[in-house]
């Protein structure tokens, strides 16, 4: 079997793909890898196939962004500068690899030219889902930066919500160029975009267990839940000696991190040294940007490029992120409390179920100050509620195969 994986996005969209990708050769299948060429390397470090999508200058366009973690204009940045300007590449990349009869596409909601493959030419698509913010649910609305629907409204005016977003908001960022896409290929125009037309009607899988987000009656029929992928680039290999030696020379760190694309985080990190200062915490600030961390660090306090979390996550007494559902599936199964940070996307919605499942709590970037962070962390550490949660999630992750039901279901599409 042939199987396109097609994501564009940051290291959280791509790496899940590349587990999957990972699994799905080791089965015998010939894959490819389809996104943008950043990501080139990543794909070569696995030996896998690769088929650029776009160019770098649009990668570094939309990662440098001022407006990227702006919840205002986050998913307008996303889509001006990533999306739509690839729909014609990723349908001609995609179509170039096809064999008929003979091919699976695996892609990402937004890759809108794998639906319209499977509409124009039959091919076989499965829609992945890593995050429950992508279902657009009237029963379970997601949380977000903006505000956030109450529990106790009508599940009609849920549904008029979604209809008014779509109409109002979503379909005029996308539709325009989308639908100029599909009548160039003799497809008929689409509405409702995100939350409808882009779900593939034969396979939706969504990237994480239903003890995290259990599946509502409004979401696609054909969606399957498996479970976090929880891919790690280089965990197989061993900690760099620095690294180990930190971690081995005193009291178990707090790991602070804002996020791969984040590189405007100095008050983050200059938070996170005063924070460990004042609780008198070692911490480990994981950034693959030198220029937003303090300089000098204090004793205690170390920089690292990139550490996988798998490795190093067991061997900590917390971890303070973003929220990207990546972060949050490592730490917990590694069973540490979690800070979150959250700014934009997925990000709110994840921090919410963390706090549902007693394993952290979040704080909105305007109360981002030192004395209200320490104190909060201070809770998540010293609680034995919050250890007791934490190692009870933990252990749901034992024995699980999250990876290789994905691959059986994408399988089962031929």
């Amino acid at each position: 079997m042939k199987i396109l994986i097609t994501t564009l996005g940051s290291y959280g969209d791509v790496y899940p793909k590349v587990g999957i990708a990972v699994q799905l050769q080791r089965r015998g299948h010939a894959v490819t890898l389809l996104t943008n060429p950043f990501f080139e390397g990543l794909a070569a470090k696995y030996d896998l196939r690769f088929v650029p999508i776009g160019t770098l200058a649009q990668y570094e366009r939309f990662s440098n962004h001022p407006a990227l973690f702006d919840p205002r204009k986050s998913i307008s940045v996303f889509f001006d500068t990533l999306i739509l300007p690839n729909l014609r590449s990723a349908y001609e990349r995609l179509m170039e690899q096809v064999q008929p009869s003979n091919t699976v596409i695996v892609s990402s909601i937004v890759v809108f030219a794998a639906r319209a493959a499977q509409e124009k030419h039959g091919i076989p698509n499965v829609t992945v889902h890593l995050t429950p913010a992508a279902f657009k649910s009237a029963c379970e609305m997601p949380r977000n930066a903006m505000f956030s629907i109450p529990a106790w409204f009508p599940v009609s005016l849920r549904r008029l919500y979604w209809r008014v977003a779509d109409k109002a908001v979503i379909d005029p960022l996308i539709g325009p160029e989308l639908n100029a896409f599909r009548r160039e290929i003799g497809l008929p125009p689409v509405s409702r975009i995100m939350t409808k037309w882009g779900h593939s009607p034969q396979r939706v899988i969504g990237l994480f267990p239903p003890w995290y987000a259990a599946p509502q009656p409004d979401w696609p029929p054909a969606t399957r839940l498996t479970g976090f992928p929880l891919f790690d680039e280089d965990e197989e290999r061993d900690l760099a000696p620095e690294v180990n030696a930190f971690l081995e020379e005193g009291d178990a760190p707090v790991v602070f991190m804002p996020g791969s694309l984040m590189q405007r985080a100095e008050d983050f990190f200059q938070t996170a040294v005063q924070v460990c200062q004042a609780l008198g915490r070692r911490a480990m600030l994981l950034s693959r940007y030198e220029h937003h961390i303090p300089n000098p660090l204090p004793p205690g306090i170390r920089h690292f490029t990139y550490v996988p979390l798998g490795r190093i996550l067991p061997r900590a007494c917390a971890l303070v992120h973003h929220g990207g559902i990546g972060t949050c599936a490592q730490a917990l199964r590694a069973g540490v409390p979690q800070l979150i940070h959250p700014m934009a996307y997925d990000q709110h919605d994840n921090a919410w179920r963390l706090k549902r499942l007693g394993v952290g709590d979040w704080i909105v970037p305007a109360d981002w100050r030192a004395p209200v962070v320490a104190e909060k962390l201070r809770e998540l550490t010293v609680s034995r509620v919050v250890q007791a949660s934490c190692l009870e999630v933990a252990g749901r992750f034992r024995g699980a195969e999250p990876l290789a039901e994905t691959c059986e279901l994408i399988e089962s599409m031929l």
